[in-house]
């Protein structure tokens, strides 16, 4: 289930947040599709006047079923091929670059198209200034190495030399610059650091441009917290969450502050920000029901509540010792905890949702509700032991509608092909 209230109220808190402190120019709010890519939530956030950030052609078709004025899409993402960047041409949006490559393939596709391309240089900052300050998602590694280890954005080495085949480029126009770092820290230093190493690069790409070209566009990208910073996906979450006006805050002035100490204009500059946890994390609640109860006295003592979801269609791992959500037992909500039991779900993984959860007494046909489930659970789930995906609601007011509705086995096995020396041998395959 998604609050369309809350995402509504999100996306605004991002967007008030960031304009009342960047007067230069405007801001647009580019939510990530891949948060939750569903064409009905893409559309309560277009109605909005929310931008979009799209990887590889299933999202741009999301945004672009979801009414997304192409003004406002960004196709994004690695290993581009010809055919997203000629649509993207073609549809005037914007290409971000991620290799020397995808800029060939942006020549080439304009000059055929007879349209000039708007491009953006995907930059990679090197965070040298945080030292060993480590990463959130993982502990054991340092923010500074993981934003040069990931694959995505253009190496710096191999981006330098790009800047003069666009300065002479006839059928390219840089328009801006982005970057993406993710979910690596809450802490001010991290977004400091981030954009004031991102103007460095800006201002090598200008001097290399010459005439004094400052990019028409920044995207400062995303990796904010969400407001309890509830996350499965994040190994570290459990310090200070900064309000959105911190983030806003902490990136506008650290990017004025570095663009004029480079000589570098802002007026007019169109200022981009990228949340996707943040947008949906707390949109969303899943629901699941109690099949079975069963009790261990012989050996243990040990109770589950076998329900009908699975850690396949939440993104967790198999064994959670700490609940990876917050949750409540939705048909009990007013009853005191008065014992401690397995939730478990309905695959043959070992798929303990939460270990030794107190709760009040679970029976047949109580509700499990799992809170902060509004961002990257939908996009991970899959088909494991064939079972169908659960469908999700939107919370509109007093109304609830079916925004995508749960599959079905023909769904499953829609895609199932038989060869010819195999017909016959069972029923006939649907085509």
């Amino acid at each position: 289930m998604v609050s369309e209230r809350k995402l509504v109220e999100n996306y605004h808190n991002y967007h008030d947040a960031f304009v009342s402190r960047w007067p230069e120019g405007r801001v647009r709010v580019m939510g990530a599709i891949k948060a939750n890519p569903v064409t009905a939530i893409r559309r309560v956030l277009t109605r909005e006047g929310c931008g979009c950030d799209t990887f590889g052609m299933g999202e741009l078709e999301v945004a672009l079923r979801g009414g997304v004025p192409t003004e406002d899409i960004a196709v994004n993402g690695s290993i581009k091929g010809r055919e997203i960047i000629r649509r993207a041409i073609e549809l005037g949006i914007h290409v971000v670059l991620d290799s020397p490559r995808e800029l060939d393939y942006c020549e080439q596709e304009a000059e055929k198209l007879g349209k000039k391309a708007d491009i953006i240089l995907r930059l990679k900052p090197y965070m040298k200034d945080l030292g060993d300050e480590p990463s959130d998602f993982f502990p054991n590694r340092t923010i500074r190495d993981m934003t040069q280890t990931v694959k995505y954005g253009i190496p710096t080495s191999e981006m330098l030399p790009m800047v003069p085949k666009i300065k002479a480029s006839q059928w390219v126009n840089l328009v801006g610059i982005h970057t993406h770092s993710g979910r690596h820290s809450k802490k001010a230093i991290f977004w400091q650091s981030l954009v004031r190493n991102l103007v460095v690069l800006i201002k090598q790409i200008s001097d290399g441009m010459g005439d004094n070209w400052s990019p028409h566009i920044v995207s400062v990208g995303g990796g904010f917290a969400a407001e309890h910073d509830l996350e499965s996906r994040v190994a570290v979450t459990d310090y200070h969450s900064p309000t959105v006006d911190d983030y806003a805050e902490t990136v506008t002035t650290t990017f004025r502050d570095a663009m004029k100490e480079n000589g570098l204009s802002v007026d007019g500059l169109l200022l981009e920000v990228e949340p996707g946890r943040a947008l949906h994390n707390e949109t969303g609640i899943h629901l699941a029901k109690v099949h079975v109860v069963k009790h261990e006295t012989a050996t243990i003592d040990r109770i589950w509540a076998e329900t009908d979801t699975s850690e396949v269609f939440l993104g967790i791992g198999s064994l959670n010792v700490t609940p990876p959500f917050k949750y409540v037992v939705a048909n009990k909500a007013d009853q005191e905890a008065t014992e401690k039991i397995d939730v478990v779900g309905i695959t043959c993984n070992y798929e303990c949702m939460m270990e030794q959860a107190p709760v009040p007494q679970i029976e047949p046909g109580d509700i499990f509700a799992f809170l902060n489930t509004g961002s990257y659970i939908e996009p991970y789930t899959c088909n494991f032991n064939a079972l169908p995906r659960p469908g999700m609601v939107l919370v509109s007011g007093d109304k609830a509608n079916w925004v995508k509705r749960p599959e079905t086995l023909d769904d499953v096995f829609g895609r199932d092909m038989v060869p010819e020396h195999l017909a016959g041998i069972g029923p006939e395959v649907k085509k």
